[in-house]
């Protein structure tokens, strides 16, 4: 088996995880907003696995 190649999708979970650290630290630099924003980060971040092992088991090609 091979890893799959990074598509559109991998893209947008890297760039929403980077805006929302740059939402956090330096536009809003609260503590509530900082802890929600690494749970998102840390929910994208579950979702980016499950679907990138999906496409590595299964082998599809989007």
């Amino acid at each position: 088996m091979y890893l799959p190649s990074l598509d559109r999708f991998d893209a947008t979970a890297a760039l929403a995880a980077l805006g929302l650290l740059v939402f956090g630290y330096l536009v809003y630099p609260t503590h509530l907003v900082q802890v929600t924003v690494w749970l998102s980060i840390f929910t994208i971040s579950v979702g980016w696995l499950a679907f990138f092992l999906w496409k590595w088991m299964y082998d599809v090609d989007l």
